[in-house]
């Protein structure tokens, strides 16, 4: 199921509080189920690529474009200029990491990266 461009704001911010420790993946989880309808197996996923993002550790699924983008983003804007590096760092190691898996093309997340670069 493709989530509505809308939520992902309130996905980061979760994903967000997940990290700070101010909630539990599983109430995250939850809260993603029940304020936005995202499928509760698959609203963990939000949490596992923001933290891959921030800290390069752990494994994470590839999600949508505009995801990527909001993400990267908003690590720049809470966290500001050197942890959006590191997320480009990490955010490069996924796209060649998953280059080969035959899934479609890397091209639009080549094209963010490249995007992001320039700001650091």
């Amino acid at each position: 199921m493709k989530i509505p461009e809308d939520l992902i704001p309130y996905t980061y911010k979760e994903s967000k509080r997940v990290f700070e420790n101010d909630l539990s993946v599983k109430e995250a989880a939850e809260n993603m189920h029940k304020n936005c309808g995202i499928n509760i197996n698959s609203s963990a996923d939000y949490y596992y690529y923001f933290k891959y993002l921030k800290t390069g550790e752990g494994s994470c699924r590839i999600l949508s474009s505009f995801t990527q983008e909001f993400y990267l983003k908003a690590m720049y804007d809470d966290y500001g200029r050197e942890q959006l590096k590191k997320s480009l760092r990490h955010f490069k190691q996924l796209i060649v990491k998953f280059e080969g898996d035959k899934v479609g093309s890397k091209k639009l997340m080549w094209a963010i990266y490249t995007k992001y670069i320039d700001y650091v």
